[in-house]
């Protein structure tokens, strides 16, 4: 007997033993394994890059929206400022110390 045939016959012999043995060693889930094994392992297509691409493009999408937020917010400010005179001195004389002649402005802090 060569030594393929006396495998073959051990092989069998575990098939018919261990029905796990029947699936593992079946051509089709053979080349389903090595499918999976050059997906996941492939440098152009790592299933770990996908997942960092994936959570790179969660957290841009969430900075997006937060800067569509303050562009909405800043355009409203905008228009309060633009639109009412008095708002755009109140906003001047606040950020900017403004004064106007004759006039003293004290600076005060409160901490909480």
């Amino acid at each position: 007997m060569s030594i393929f045939t006396k495998a073959k016959e051990k092989i069998s012999g575990w098939k018919a033993r261990y029905p796990v043995v029947r699936v593992v060693l079946n051509k089709y889930f053979i080349a389903l394994l090595v499918f999976v094994l050059l997906i996941v392992f492939d440098s152009r297509t790592s299933l770990s890059q996908m997942l960092h691409s994936m959570s790179t493009l969660r957290s841009q999408k969430k900075q997006e929206l937060y800067y569509r937020q303050e562009i909405k917010a800043r355009d409203e400010r905008i228009k309060q400022l633009t639109s009412n005179k008095d708002t755009l001195e109140m906003f001047a004389r606040e950020n900017y110390y403004f004064q106007e002649d004759g006039e003293d402005v004290y600076i005060t802090e409160i901490n909480n």
